[in-house]
């Protein structure tokens, strides 16, 4: 049996890919790299952001609540507001209230609760 934390990271990994997958599809204007060549600090933010949101014991969340929380993240790790988004200056054009975002930046945020769903789903041991 896999532990939480393989769990977790297995579904933080698709979660984020199917993200990135979808971002391509809807020719968003930010695509992140890949799972892979994102730096510690964001994966090891994330794996317990999808751990929780997949916990089968998960309150019902929003993509408001979930864009307050990435926000928050972001912070910690030392991003600001930005124009573009730089990995190096760690500036992002999404680090504004959720009501500022453009109407394809929220719907992302309800691709990603969407895709959590998927993986609390499909995802399992």
């Amino acid at each position: 049996m896999a532990s939480l934390d393989e769990l977790s990271t297995r579904r933080a990994e698709f979660v984020y890919e199917a993200a990135r997958l979808e971002a391509i599809a809807s020719r968003r204007p930010i695509v992140p790299e890949t799972w892979t060549n994102r730096d510690d600090a964001f994966r090891e933010q994330f794996v317990p952001v999808i751990g929780r949101l997949c916990a089968d014991d998960a309150p019902p969340t929003t993509p408001e609540a979930e864009h307050d929380s990435w926000w928050e993240a972001y912070i910690v790790m030392g991003w600001h507001y930005g124009p573009v988004r730089d990995v190096v200056a760690k500036t992002h054009p999404d680090m504004v209230p959720y009501a500022e975002l453009p109407t394809s930046e929220r719907e992302k945020d309800g691709v990603f609760l969407a895709l959590c769903g998927l993986a609390r789903q499909w995802i399992r041991e």
